[in-house]
């Protein structure tokens, strides 16, 4: 449990002000792992599978994000296979340039679909946002958080109705077992 960065869920709404709201109500005084179960026990999947994109180190939140992908039944269309190795290349070499790579293939991606906020996950994990290296412009700490939420609620759209709540809650035992190991 090395990657469990905060020890209660008020931590994590703390460090991220945009989930201010979000959670209004929950028990936020208990520990990460306790606060996913409450959350998944009351029916709110799709609340899990959010806090998990905060709760879980950047890096690791792509990971989960492209391991998804991966795991997605129909194969990724050319775009979608490009966005998805620029992901993988830049989980490989967190450098800048793959960072680069990925935060600009994802901005041009017309359709914004989940292989793109993939992507824009990547490219919001840190570096800056500017292309001009004399005025860096550090992505908000939250971004990478918010790209992966939407790159699996894009997925989990494209599942059939009846089975959105059972993969939204497959992908948080997941982001689960990703926490519990350390990554990798």
């Amino acid at each position: 449990m090395k990657y469990l960065r905060f020890s209660t869920a008020r931590q994590v709404i703390e460090a991220f002000p945009n989930l201010d709201g979000e959670f209004s109500g929950y028990n936020l005084d208990l520990e990460p792992f306790a606060f996913i179960d409450a959350l998944l026990a009351q029916g709110g999947a799709r609340k899990a599978m959010a806090f998990c994109a905060f709760v879980l180190p950047r890096r690791e939140a792509v990971q989960w994000l492209s391991l998804a992908l991966r795991r997605r039944p129909q194969p990724p269309s050319g775009a979608e296979a490009n966005l998805l190795r620029l992901v993988e290349d830049w989980l490989k070499k967190p450098m800048e340039t793959t960072r680069r790579a990925a935060l600009d293939a994802g901005m041009d991606d017309p359709g914004k679909g989940a292989f793109a906020w993939a992507a824009l996950a990547v490219g919001w994990s840190g570096g800056s946002l500017s292309p001009n290296p004399e005025h860096p412009v550090p992505p908000p700490a939250h971004l990478t958080g918010h790209a992966v939420n939407v790159g699996l609620t894009l997925l989990v759209a494209g599942l059939p109705l009846a089975k959105q709540v059972d993969g939204m809650e497959d992908l948080v035992g997941d982001a689960v077992a990703l926490l519990r190991r350390g990554g990798s």
